[in-house]
Order: structure tokens, then sequence, then C-alpha cells
């Protein structure tokens, strides 16, 4: 009779491993080597084997947990169904899977029986000693075997532990994505989260505004639409689209909405979350030049003010050259606009020399506001609310 390797990947087998692992202890593993009557030859090869077992299990047991520490915070993945069912979780863990069949199949009794027809023959973790059986407790437990057998009794040990912790947290995390799932105010907070990363990320946006290519994201545009409410979109869609689909669709959104309220695409792309700001930025930079001491050398911009303004736009420091470039390109004035490497210099001689924050920065640049405000009181609609400091 031969033994089956064969695991069904679904839960009952993931548990039903969990199970035949949680059975090992020191007197099944003396009846196992009794069992297999071996020889100091098969305790040294098995040894061996076992060290490369553990090896390849750490490998996949490090990627996995690393993985899981933000697999349920991110509304989309890539690999969003890694812990959905045990079937995508047993393909990730294949290394760890053989090791275990092949220690269990090692220990199984040898036996010639022939199977009735249409019985399957009996699996490996059913019917090796390590978990199965009846057996009887050695009076003299290991201390009457070598170092080889100690040695491999305690590498077992600690090969069945990291198998156990790595089936177990298969089991966990297929649990806590359902109990997310169900959850509308942690749903709803992980989706939130996932769409304000992916606004702020300089990077991202970048891509996105270089891609022509929105099928995608306007498939899940759709799919939110006819959906019967935002609950049941968040729950249908929560680990289930891929994360370059998700993306698509935030910025969508995201530029949906700029254009509504009168946006370019190149404001949505520096405020991409804070639109009240960008009509802020545009009644500033057209009352620019009734500043106090904007004006600098030979009629050009007064560089340090010009720091000032872009921290008071509340951009990303990435973002600050390209806000430039917007700047100049929407000034009117009489002035002559610096060249950025002006502008970045003094932005840094600012930071490192006089130590001055982004929050000091900006906050200059509020109380310039308030003096031009107290100036022309009878333009005071014209110019954006500020509060003193």
């Amino acid at each position: 009779m031969r033994y089956s390797t064969i695991v069904e990947q679904d839960d009952s087998a993931l548990m039903e491993i969990i199970n035949a692992l949680n059975q090992f202890e020191q007197e099944r593993f003396i009846a196992a080597i009794q069992a297999g009557n071996c020889k100091p030859y098969d305790i040294e090869q098995t040894l061996d084997l076992v060290h490369v077992y553990q090896l390849r299990m750490n490998v996949e047991a490090r990627a996995l947990l690393k993985f899981s520490e933000t697999f349920i915070s991110q509304f989309a993945t890539d690999n969003n169904h890694c812990f959905k069912t045990a079937e995508n979780y047993f393909n990730r863990i294949s290394k760890t899977l053989s090791g275990l069949k092949k220690v269990f199949r090692k220990t199984c009794p040898t036996s010639r029986k022939q199977l009735p027809e249409g019985v399957s023959n009996p699996s490996v973790f059913n019917r090796s000693p390590l978990s199965y059986g009846q057996h009887e407790l050695d009076a003299f437990g290991l201390g009457s075997y070598d170092s080889a057998v100690h040695e491999l009794y305690q590498d077992l040990e600690t090969l069945f532990t990291t198998a156990t912790n790595i089936l177990g947290l298969c089991h966990q995390m297929i649990e806590r994505e359902e109990d997310i799932r169900q959850d509308t105010e942690q749903l709803r907070a992980i989706y939130r989260r996932s769409c304000d990363s992916l606004r702020v990320s300089v990077t991202e946006v970048r891509k996105f505004m270089s891609n022509t290519e929105e099928i995608s994201g306007r498939e899940m545009q759709r799919r939110k639409a006819k959906a019967r409410s935002m609950d049941d979109f968040l729950k249908n869609e929560y680990h289930n689209v891929p994360k370059s689909v998700f993306k698509k669709y935030v910025w969508l959104e995201v530029t949906t909405q700029g254009e509504d309220e009168g946006l370019t695409k190149e404001e949505i792309f520096l405020w991409p979350d804070h639109h009240e700001k960008v009509f802020e930025v545009r009644q500033v930079i057209a009352l620019f030049d009734q500043l106090d001491h904007v004006e600098g050398q030979e009629g050009k911009f007064n560089s340090g003010i010009l720091v000032e303004f872009l921290k008071w736009c509340e951009v990303d420091r990435p973002k600050e050259k390209r806000l430039y470039r917007y700047f100049c390109d929407n000034y009117k004035g009489q002035y002559t606009p610096l060249v950025w490497s002006s502008v970045s210099k003094e932005r840094k001689e600012l930071r490192d020399i006089s130590h001055l924050t982004n929050q000091q920065l900006a906050g200059s640049f509020r109380r310039r506001l308030s003096l031009l405000s107290e100036k022309k009181a009878d333009e005071i609609s014209l110019i954006p609310k500020v509060a003193k400091n």
C-alpha cells in the first residue's frame, strides 16, 4: 500500500495539517524511530534533509509574515487573493508543504496491504506515528539514544513549530479578511487611507498623468455607480481588484472631482486633496506685486518671498519645482521671475543656515498677506482670508 501526499487545497486540509503537527511529541517521535527501524545512516540523512527544509521554510515564513503585516490595511494589493482561500495560500508555501510531506512519509510504516477497489490511499499525515495511532511509552525516553537522535528531535520540533505558525497565519488571515469585509466602518477607513496615500504620492501621480490608458479605472467607476450603496461597493471591491486598477480608479476620481470644480490637471497634481487651496493660490498670484518687499535686485523677485510662498502653498517638497513653474506660468506682473536654481539655493540657505522651518516660512508669508489685507480693505474680497500669527 502506498501512502498519499496529496493535500486538498482547502481550509479543512489546512486544519488537518495543523492538527497533525500539534500531535508531535517526544513519545511519538520515539515511536516513529522504532517503527522505521532507523539506522545511524538514516538519522544522519534525515537530519540533513530537515536542515534543508528548515532553511526553505524560513524564507517562505519571513516573506509571508512581511506581506501579512500590510495586507489587511490595503484596499487593493498585488496579491489580492493570497489569503482569501487556502488554495492560493498553499501555492505560496509549496516548499513548506513539500518538506513536511517528505518528513511524514519517511516515518510511515511499510505496508504491502492491498486496499479495496475505490478506497483512496491514506494520507501520510494520518498514518505517520508522528501524528497517528497508539504508541507505547519508552521507559528511558530519549536518554537511551545517541546525540544525533536528540538533535533530530529538536530540529523536527523547530521545523513543525515554524510550519504550524505559517499555516496558522494562513487560517488567521482568511478569517480576518472576511471579518473586515463585514465591518463597514473598518472597510471605509481602509478605503479612505488607501485613497489618501495614492493621492499624495508624487510618483504615482506622475505615472497616472502620463498614462492615457484609463479603461480599467473607468470600469471600476461604473461598478461604483451601479452598486446599491457605497458599503456594498467597498465589500465587493476589497481585495478583488488589482492594485494597478485601483490606482487608476483613485486618480480618475480625483481628476473628475477637480475638473468639476474648475481645476486644471496641473492644479489637481499639485493639490490632489486640498482643492480649496487652489483658489487661494490663484488670488495670491494675481496680487503678488502688491506684497511688501517683493522686489529684489534689478527688477527681479526677492527670492526669500518666493520660498515663503512655496511653503505657504502646502505642497510636498518634491513638487515645489513644479509649483514654481506653475507660479511663473500664471504670474502676469511687472517683475522678472528668477530661475529655479536661484530659488532652490535660497530655500536651502533658509533651511540650513537660517534654520527656518517650513511652518515659520509659511507663517511669514501669511503675515505679509495680512498686511496687504489691511492696506487694501476695499479689495478684501479679492484676498484669501488669512489668520494673523
